[in-house]
């Protein structure tokens, strides 16, 4: 036989060995263990969870192998606007902690580029270091009042609000929605820090108000609209 052909017998063998420990094992787990014991379809339903787990681990190594071979490329010249790709990069993949060293860097090497200070700004926040996320964004907001088209006024908001300054919280949602109007989380935002700040009423007005602007949302943004919109809904009934 020719070892290639040897090669993938092996490999469905294997597989299918595999498939029959899985079912043996999932056929005593409680409640669903009557759809894996002795049967066919027992097999059948072990070989395509197995197979959706596989395929999962091969997407998660070839994604890894793609990032290190980024990072190797982007470590090649230590220079600001790389280190900044780099942090955007560790982000861009979950990868908070990992992302700060080098947009630190970047801040250091171009302080005058307010991109890398609301890059950093993220990743202190999805690190929930909020005080140190609320100085990158507000230096970013120094620098341009709109970068990311406002957005990093909305996260200036949310460390406000985990920090518990409430009432400049509601002055940075001032100055979002002046300048864009607002938007399904700039009013849920609002009327988060409203009510801390005792303006029950006005914060369940604005509870309501996100509804409607979700119902007016593009379709691309349908997806995160809906999601301020029922944590809305669920906020007016606290």
């Amino acid at each position: 036989m020719h070892p290639l052909c040897s090669a993938r017998l092996l490999r469905v063998i294997g597989f299918f060995l595999l498939a029959l420990v899985l079912a043996s094992v999932l056929g005593h787990v409680p409640v669903i263990g009557p759809l894996f014991a002795n049967n066919i379809f027992g097999i059948l339903l072990a070989s395509m969870l197995l197979s959706a787990a596989l395929t999962k681990v091969g997407e998660r190594l070839l994604t890894a192998r793609k990032l290190r071979s980024e990072v190797r490329t982007l470590a090649v010249v230590g220079n600001a606007y790389n280190y900044g790709k780099l942090g955007a990069l560790y982000m861009a993949h979950g990868r908070a902690r990992a992302a700060r060293e080098p947009l630190e860097k970047a801040v250091e090497g171009e302080p005058q580029v307010a991109e890398w200070r609301y890059r950093l700004g993220l990743a202190y926040l999805a690190s929930r270091e909020h005080a140190r996320a609320l100085a990158a964004f507000e230096q970013c907001v120094a620098l341009e009042e709109e970068h990311a088209y406002g957005v990093a006024q909305l996260r200036r908001t949310e460390c406000l609000q985990r920090l518990g300054r409430h009432a400049c919280a509601l002055e940075a949602l001032g100055v979002f929605e002046r300048n864009h109007g607002p938007s399904p989380e700039s009013a849920y935002r609002r009327g988060q820090t409203l009510r801390s700040l005792g303006r029950r009423a006005e914060a369940r007005a604005a509870f309501g108000e996100v509804a409607e602007l979700a119902r007016r949302a593009t379709r691309y943004q349908k997806r995160s609209a809906s999601w301020w919109a029922l944590r809305a809904s669920l906020a007016r009934r606290v």
